[in-house]
């Protein structure tokens, strides 16, 4: 839906294509900017996102409203310098305050749209700085309010339940025989990359030990590290790779880094 750490914008369409056939759940385990739901191939009715970090799941659940969240969103004009760090005091207050968010709270979910499409990578922290495009480009919270009100994607906003619990207590909630589960974890390493979120490295062995025993078919997005081999065997689950280009910018005279995305799938 927007531009944010690790988000897969990029490879939804490619995930697709490893979708099983007999699934009538799908659940996004850390939801993030849901790119693999809103660009992939992914057609149920009974779909769910969950993210650790509540202002993230509170401003999906406001998507899922549109015709409510829209005229707050077409309240304020893109490229505001002063409005950008109005929106991050309002945030931030709730935040440092500890104030648990009463889900949908649409000032709330505009406000935090606001800082993250404004801002490098979508990451909200006390220390963000509002990015000025000096009109080189179309302003990224425009291209966020144009999702929202586009019809396709209204079908499948429609549809998603948005919650914020740890990956420990969402799982159990939506395991079943007929459920897709894709997870797109901090990749090993970067988990301090994330706003407002748990996962440590220490995470990354309780979620396997969960996905080896949970009963849903899943989809796991990863970058390779050592103790993968023996946590998701590949003689038990299918491994695939592929190559792409990484959506941060290219330093001046130097091509884009490149990537290998793997995915690792319980079929």
């Amino acid at each position: 839906m927007f531009a944010y750490v690790g988000g897969k914008y990029r490879q939804a369409k490619w995930i697709s294509k490893y979708l099983p056939k007999d699934f009538e759940r799908y659940a996004e385990v850390f939801g993030g900017a849901m790119w693999t739901y809103i660009n992939g191939n992914i057609n149920v009715d009974d779909v769910h996102y969950n993210d650790f970090n509540s202002q993230m799941a509170n401003l999906l659940y406001c998507c899922s409203e549109y015709d409510k969240f829209i005229p707050i969103l077409e309240s304020r004009d893109a490229q505001d310098e002063d409005e950008f760090y109005r929106c991050k005091d309002d945030v931030l207050e709730v935040i440092n305050s500890g104030n648990n968010i009463n889900m949908p709270d649409f000032d709330l979910a505009a406000e935090y749209a606001y800082i993250i499409t404004q801002c490098f990578s979508g990451i909200m922290s006390e220390k963000v700085k509002y990015v000025n495009l000096k009109g080189k480009y179309n302003s990224k919270y425009n291209s966020f309010v144009g999702r929202v009100k586009n019809p396709k994607v209204q079908k499948k906003l429609g549809k998603v339940k948005a919650v914020s619990m740890t990956f420990e207590d969402f799982i159990p909630r939506v395991d079943g025989e007929k459920t897709l589960l894709y997870l797109d974890p901090p990749y090993y390493g970067t988990e301090n990359l994330y706003a407002f979120h748990n996962f440590t490295k220490e995470k990354h062995k309780e979620l396997a030990d969960m996905l080896n025993e949970c009963k849903s078919k899943w989809i796991l997005s990863y970058y390779e590290f050592p103790e993968m081999k023996e946590w998701y065997p590949e003689s038990e689950y299918k491994w695939v790779r592929k190559d792409f280009k990484k959506a941060s910018m290219a330093s001046s005279g130097k091509k884009q880094t490149v990537g290998t995305e793997l995915l690792i799938i319980k079929e």
